[in-house]
């Protein structure tokens, strides 16, 4: 049958499914996982039994090699987090060995990345002492101005480089992965000529810039073994003025493979193009392979590449093309463990897709990690038990929650029946996943749709749900998932012709010619570029978009990696944006604001999109309670929030009911 695999013999993606010899170490597979911050790890740096669980989920989901996150290799290199993994004592081994064991129990194969913060290792995170890099120059996103390295410190580092890879091998690592790109660590800054401005013998030239790292490698082979694996992740290009290129980036790949280095781990950009290195969604699937393939051609050991390689078609497409001979991904495991296992059994559609959303990462730096479409992520250990005995539940909202929430009760063994209102599932995801590049959203909405179906909830669209309703339903308990709705101030009433950004997005409404959105959040934003023409060329049937924010800056409160790359859509597509703006009325065509104390009326505005936020809809919780039933609120009709709160909440009570 179409679709079938012999799992003796994989053929889906048999490139994706075939072994790798990086130096000594074989690799069963192609799927890599990169390295990602998890804060699972104690404050001794110790191994965790969470830290465990998680790693040992991804190994047995079938992961060929698995990276760790960063591993401390002194006890002043805190990065983003305090408790990063340590290995810069011998009471660490112990911890290190019992994740190796871990792992290896699954088949896969384990490296550490060893990385030193350098300038993102802050004083705050560091007992107030001043970070270090290769010059006193700042990352302008971090704030602390470090200091330059000396030489002796250099050599010092190099030492404790050499101390941890044998710690690794001592403790039955299979491989050590050096970090030195993106300019935020130690070894990224020497190498980077926009934070390389030395003059000793460690910088100028490439060769300069590049003489720390080779010191480095050469005391990790001294330390633990000439035949031990070594792993090097370094940048390509940075993208910008100054920065490292394209030949930079052979020339290195060259002297590294001179080196002894058995793997090139392949990224791009700096923690200042950071959405370079951790892509948004909407970034092209294999975005990095087309210039890895240029290393790849220059070199003769394995390169591996990140980057959007988070469907199974994509990175066998990426293989088969020769621009790479191992797929790296981070966040695709993290969203879904057993990712190579499904693609590896034909079961593609029960992975759960990674929605580019890149809240693990901004939210890591103050806690624990997580994942906005895995509600487990970083909760390994938590286990969700059957129910003690059936019970018959009704889900009231077929949007995130509300499918969650359904998907995880059924899955316990309860009967659940999920009413919509509307003649279509996913509530607020699908506007979500209408925006220009956030085309990755609607996969997550396919997936929790699914599952739903699959865990047997029956799905039931176009049905009011009212107290008739309940009533002959009966239910032992009902879910309140309703979502919310927009909020639209009284004053707007009097605009010619108001419309919800909801409504736009919906297709609900078409909009004129000169249009006013007010509220310059995630919705506000989105909506005006989806509304605004793809090239600012004055056309004549093109619509003129003004934006309107009251804070002094647009998405303020937006951590998401997407918002610099909105932000410049929009201002290459031509919007108006006017900040620190408060709109004083909407009459007719006319639209009155104050900015810096003047007063300015726009005229002929023929459109007013209000995007105000959004206010909880849970008029059915009380109603529900009335009729003495037990009844939980989930998502935006509690509390509005993103997709992570609703999705979340919908789980815990599912879990919990």
């Amino acid at each position: 049958m179409e679709g079938e695999i012999d799992n003796m013999n994989p053929c889906a993606f048999p490139l994706l499914f075939s072994p790798l010899q990086v130096g000594s170490m074989t690799v069963k597979n192609r799927i890599f996982m990169s390295a990602m911050s998890t804060a699972l790890c104690d404050g001794q740096n110790q191994v965790t039994e969470e830290a465990l669980a998680y790693y040992s989920a991804r190994a047995r989901g079938g992961v060929g090699l698995i990276t760790t996150e960063n591993v401390m290799i002194d006890e002043n290199s805190h990065y983003n987090i305090p408790n990063n993994m340590g290995l810069y004592r011998d009471d660490q081994i112990p911890g290190i060995r019992r994740l190796a064991d871990e792992v290896h129990k699954y088949g896969a194969k384990l490296a550490l990345q060893l990385l030193h913060g350098g300038p993102a290792a802050t004083a705050r995170l560091n007992g107030g002492r001043q970070p270090v890099a290769a010059s006193a120059i700042p990352l302008r996103n971090v704030g602390e101005m470090p200091r330059a390295m000396t030489v002796e410190e250099i050599h010092a580092f190099t030492h404790k480089m050499g101390q941890a890879a044998r710690r690794a091998r001592e403790a039955g690592v299979d491989a050590v992965e050096i970090h030195a790109a993106h300019r935020h660590g130690v070894l990224g800054t020497f190498l980077s000529p926009l934070s390389n401005k030395r003059v000793d013998d460690y910088g100028g030239s490439v060769d300069g810039r590049l003489r720390f790292l080779l010191e480095v490698i050469a005391e990790v082979r001294r330390a633990a073994g000439e035949d031990y694996p070594i792993i090097v992740r370094m940048s390509m290009t940075e993208f910008e003025p100054g920065g490292q290129s394209m030949l930079d980036a052979i020339y290195i790949a060259r002297r590294l493979e001179k080196a002894g280095v058995s793997l090139l781990n392949l990224s791009n950009g700096t923690l200042e193009t950071y959405w370079r290195t951790v892509t948004p969604n909407g970034t092209p699937r294999g975005v990095n392979t087309e210039l890895s393939k240029q290393i790849k051609d220059a070199v003769s050991i394995p390169v591996g590449v990140i980057g959007r390689n988070c469907e199974p078609w994509a990175a066998e497409q990426v293989l088969d093309l020769g621009r790479t001979d191992a797929v790296y991904m981070a966040r695709a495991l993290l969203c879904d463990p057993e990712f190579p296992n499904k693609a590896r059994e034909g079961r593609v559609e029960e992975i759960r897709p990674c929605i580019g959303c890149t809240d693990c990462i901004t939210h890591v730096h103050g806690a624990q990690i997580r994942c906005t479409m895995n509600p487990y992520a970083g909760r390994e250990t938590v286990a969700v038990t059957p129910v003690p005995a059936p019970k018959k539940i009704l889900v009231i909202g077929g949007g995130a929650a509300g499918l969650q929430a359904a998907a995880t009760a059924a899955r316990r063994g309860c009967r659940v029946r999920l009413v919509e209102e509307s003649t279509g599932l996913g509530g607020q995801m699908v506007l979500a996943g209408i925006p220009i590049a956030k085309h990755d959203i609607t996969q997550g909405t396919q997936y929790l749709i699914r599952q739903a179906r699959g865990a047997g909830v029956e799905l039931c669209c176009g049905v009011r749900a009212d107290e008739a309703l309940i009533r002959a339903e009966a239910p032992d308990a009902v879910i309140v998932a309703t979502g919310g709705k927009p909020v639209i101030p009284g004053f707007l009433r009097e605009a010619k012709q108001l419309v919800s950004a909801w409504d736009v997005l919906a297709g609900k409404v078409t909009t004129g010619q000169n249009i006013v959105v007010i509220g310059g959040g995630a919705v506000g934003c989105e909506t005006a570029e989806f509304l605004v023409h793809p090239q600012n060329d004055r056309k004549p049937n093109g619509k003129h978009v003004t934006v309107i924010e009251m804070m002094d800056n647009l998405m303020k409160e937006d951590r998401s990696y997407a918002r610099s790359l909105l932000v410049r859509r929009m201002q290459e597509k031509g919007c108006e944006i006017l900040v620190d703006t408060k709109v004083e009325s909407v009459k007719g065509d006319a639209v009155t604001y104050s900015h810096q104390g003047q007063s300015v009326t726009l005229t002929g505005v023929d459109t007013v999109v209000c995007a105000l936020g959004v206010r909880p809809s849970n008029e059915l919780t009380e109603l529900v309670a009335e009729l003495g039933i037990p009844v939980y609120t989930a998502g935006d009709a509690l509390k509005t929030g993103r997709i992570y709160e609703a999705i979340t909440s919908g789980e815990a009570l599912g879990a919990g009911i």
